[in-house]
């Protein structure tokens, strides 16, 4: 028996050589198919996916009636904490599509598939190795639980990846005084997407210093921050001093998370991609002299794509959605680390090419492996959408007005008037907000107090004390929702959780 296995088990290299690249670039489609899928269900599902989705529907209602984004807070409308142009760009496909989760989340899902493309198309450009290429987009689909499944969502981040990526690929493969200009554009349109994204693209300015020489280096950082600093000037100017409040002063105000400093290297980055940092670790040690450019940018690229990941990670609030940036990288840098394997292989002895082959698409199947999920979990259920509906004409049904703090969107399919969200609110009066945030509360006080409100239904214990004050709820009234239905498949996990009505004069307390 011995004698017969010994044939096979010496021909077992060989086989796993030929047949693994098959599995593992198999593996890396699936990734990117599952994605398509739940993405698909993600835009016809007509609630929310995450609870902030409804606020940015708000945003978009909120420009198309031709209000300013940015202006004094109030209980109608307080802008999120980021720079405008997803909404503003939401805004012109809701023109088209009508407003709605179905048009934020096809600007979202548009500009993921964008990032997938350009990830693969850094890869082949670098390495012309189409199977890394495939590995290292369908790695990239695959960290989308590791990042909260928030890149078809109505979130402002996958749009400012974009934008980032298609800076950092004129930035590399193009050269001349236009095309720099090109890479300045981009690198703006990303940070008026999402702020941070200038922590990504500040270190590039230090690339083209090396790479253009100091004068021509010099102009295009000049160029870079004097655009973004113009734009800022514009933006503020133009809303009247509350730009730079939203913007840049209270994500100012958010507390350090200090568990952040290493938990981001081990857990956030470590753990589901630790095959990634050690393919980089080899692209940069084992690529030849010809690579020489391509590291410098690669490891400025890097910097700036880990640098803007740590920080939202440093800062309470900051959700692993922040992780993008620093995924799509290290998904680059492990498709280069693969090539570059593959390519040395070729000069090992012919004997252990085909051990080395088929230990090259382990690793890489290993890394695969390290992000499997389940993408059941991320899929609303029909119950789910069921409950939804039933609760709408629950809320069609109340009289007056219904505040809904942490679900703006919803009671405008109702057919009522909506508000600020929650977290746009707590931004502000979660660190007293100076005078704004003083008359913001003050507001909120004297509405729950004259029972602006047919019906207040919270979700959390936001403004608990004061509800309770003015409002009541029937403790005999069923649960709005049964067993988990209607719960968010992502981000906080909340939902309403029971209708207040006005206490009678005689009984506020």
């Amino acid at each position: 028996m011995l004698a017969r296995l010994l044939p096979l088990w010496r021909r077992l290299p060989a086989f796993l050589g030929r047949g693994l690249p098959w599995l593992v670039g198999l593996g890396a489609v699936a990734y990117v198919g599952i994605y398509l899928v739940l993405a698909v269900l993600h835009l016809r599902y007509p609630f929310e996916i995450e609870w902030m989705e409804g606020g940015a529907v708000d945003h978009v209602r909120h420009i198309l009636s031709g209000k300013r984004l940015y202006d004094r807070p109030t209980i109608d409308f307080v802008p999120f904490i980021y720079t405008p142009l997803y909404f503003y760009v939401s805004a012109a496909v809701s023109k088209l599509f009508g407003l709605g989760f179905f048009s934020l989340r096809l600007v979202s899902l548009l500009s993921s598939l964008g990032c997938l493309a350009f990830i693969a198309l850094f890869v082949h450009r670098e390495t012309k190795n189409r199977l890394a290429a495939v590995l290292a987009a369908g790695l990239f689909a695959g960290t989308y639980r590791e990042s909260v499944a928030f890149m078809d969502i109505a979130r402002v981040d996958s749009l400012a990846l974009l934008f980032l990526l298609l800076g950092l690929y004129v930035l590399r493969f193009r050269e001349g005084l236009g095309f720099r200009l090109l890479a300045v554009a981009l690198f703006l349109l990303s940070f008026l997407t999402k702020q941070s994204m200038l922590v990504a693209a500040a270190p590039l300015a230090a690339y083209a210093l090396f790479a253009d020489g100091w004068k021509r280096g010099l102009g295009f950082g000049v160029a870079l921050f004097g655009t973004i600093g113009l734009s800022v000037l514009a933006l503020d100017r133009l809303h009247g001093g509350w730009f730079r409040y939203y913007v840049f002063f209270l994500p100012s105000q958010h507390p350090n998370v200090p568990a952040m400093w290493v938990d981001y290297w081990v857990e956030d980055l470590f753990a589901p991609l630790a095959v990634s940092f050690a393919a980089a670790l080899y692209w940069f040690a084992a690529s030849g002299e010809g690579a020489r450019k391509a590291r410098l940018f690669w490891f400025f690229a890097a910097a700036g794509a880990l640098g803007t990941s740590w920080g939202g990670r440093l800062h309470a609030g900051g959700w692993p959605n922040v992780l993008m940036p620093a995924f799509s990288v290290l998904a680059i840098l492990f498709g280069l680390g693969i090539a570059t394997a593959l390519e040395s292989i070729g000069q090992a002895p012919e004997a252990l090419r085909a051990r080395l082959r088929a230990a090259t698409f382990g690793v890489a199947a290993l890394q695969l492996a390290c992000v499997i999920y389940d993408p059941r979990r991320l899929v609303p259920s029909r119950s789910d959408e069921q409950a939804g509906h039933a609760f709408v004409k629950k809320l069609a049904a109340l009289p007056g007005e219904v505040w809904l703090p942490a679900h703006g969107h919803l009671p405008t399919l109702a057919g009522k008037r909506p508000f600020a969200h929650e977290m746009a609110m707590q931004d502000i009066l979660g660190i007293g907000g100076g005078p704004p945030g003083i008359a913001l509360r003050d507001e909120l006080r004297e509405a729950l107090k004259t029972q602006r409100f047919g019906a207040v239904i919270p979700d959390t214990d936001f403004y608990k004390k004061e509800i309770n004050l003015f409002y009541q709820r029937n403790e005999k009234d069923p649960p709005l929702f049964g067993g988990n239905d209607f719960f968010p498949v992502t981000g906080m996990k909340t939902r309403p959780r029971g209708v207040f009505s006005p206490r009678p004069a005689g009984q506020r307390r």
